[in-house]
């Protein structure tokens, strides 16, 4: 039975965004989402700071700034296509773009877990890269709005908590390497419980936001659907070049098909006011994240094993 099921990630976000439709809310105090939040982080951050201490090489530099192109080209990818089939105006437009350029922490926790369930192992250096993919489009996207204007402060890009914490873990997990090790295995049971919570938390706020789509319904929907199979092709010619593994390969592009609804809203919220970011992230979790957590991550993960394996 359980073969007609989707997987078991996706039924706690599914169950609970079906719940909210139909008026039960099971989402969380913001301050018991902000501790799911920090321990899916610092998580994360500190598996990758272990790469960076095990695997640190001039190809691992390499690989970095072609990961960090990924993130340029997919902001311009997203920005060129609504300038061409949306009405929107330059602001909302390319806050919209940011949102895509940018990715997910929790679609990609989501997609370690679902290859670990499935044991399919993955480069280490994967978590280095969803750090290095947050800001490429946050700098793209303000230096295009800000072009003949006062820039906007560092402050302003790298002040965020989730940024913040991902810096830390990886700081940290680098400097200490193995000995972070210990710290890694106590928080890994945590993760697996407190993902299950954080969709299902996710789960009703994206309940609650799929009618709020406004006047851009149809383009809103359309290219919150089109536009992470789009990057997903692109992550797998990324993953291509730079010679992942079949789940490494089903990260990154996971990670390219993702939208960003924390990190960059919350950045553009100050850096643009006048930007529609709440139009933005309808789109990135209402749809987006429903998309690939339902639909998407297996769809990756067929696609890597067929081309990389």
């Amino acid at each position: 039975m359980s073969a007609f099921l989707p997987d078991i990630l996706a039924l706690f976000f599914l169950v609970s965004l079906v719940i909210r439709r139909f008026g039960v809310d099971l989402s969380f105090h913001p301050a018991t989402y902000q501790l799911l939040t920090y321990i899916l982080l610092l998580t994360i951050g500190l598996k990758g700071g272990q790469a960076l201490a095990s695997e640190f090489t001039l190809n691992l530099i390499g690989n970095s700034l072609i990961v960090i192109a990924l993130g340029v080209v997919l902001t311009l990818i997203a920005m060129a296509i609504i300038r061409l089939f949306s009405a929107l105006n330059q602001t909302d437009g390319v806050t919209l773009a940011a949102h895509y350029g940018s990715v997910s922490v929790g679609t990609f926790a989501v997609a370690m877990s679902f290859l670990q369930l499935k044991g399919v192992e993955f480069e280490a250096e994967i978590n280095l890269y969803v750090a290095l993919l947050e800001l490429p489009a946050i700098f793209v996207g303000l230096w295009w709005l800000g072009r003949g204007k006062t820039g906007t402060s560092m402050k302003t890009i790298f002040g965020h908590q989730s940024l913040m914490l991902l810096l830390i873990g990886l700081v940290i997990g680098a400097l200490y390497g193995d000995v972070a090790q210990p710290m890694i295995k106590q928080l890994q049971p945590l993760f697996a419980v407190m993902l299950a919570l954080y969709l299902i938390h996710m789960g009703a706020i994206a309940g609650d936001k799929l009618g709020q789509f406004g006047e851009n319904q149809l383009f809103l929907i359309s290219f919150a659907i089109f536009m992470p199979l789009l990057a997903s092709s692109v992550g797998l010619a990324t993953a291509m070049l730079l010679g992942l593994s079949i789940g490494g390969t089903a990260l990154l592009m996971t990670l390219a098909a993702s939208a960003s609804y924390i990190a960059v809203p919350a950045v553009f919220e100050q850096a643009q006011p006048k930007a529609n970011v709440a139009q933005a992230l309808v789109a990135s979790l209402a749809v987006t994240f429903s998309f690939n957590v339902i639909w998407g991550i297996p769809l990756y993960h067929h696609i890597a094993t067929v081309v990389a394996s």
